[in-house]
């Protein structure tokens, strides 16, 4: 299943790139017109690591 592009950006730009939450979020609304604050993102990054954990 492929994954989001929220959850794209996050393991891409927070994980391997080590950029905090608010680049993360300007990227998406500058390339993707999608605005999701540090609040939002720091959410689903509990819950996409949370699965993570959960799967392994």
């Amino acid at each position: 299943m492929e994954k989001d592009l929220i959850t794209q950006a996050l393991q891409t730009i927070h994980l391997q790139n080590g950029k905090d939450l608010k680049e993360v979020s300007q990227y998406l609304n500058m390339k993707h017109r999608i605005e999701a604050g540090p609040m939002i993102l720091q959410k689903r990054l509990k819950k996409m690591l949370h699965e993570e954990k959960a799967v392994a």
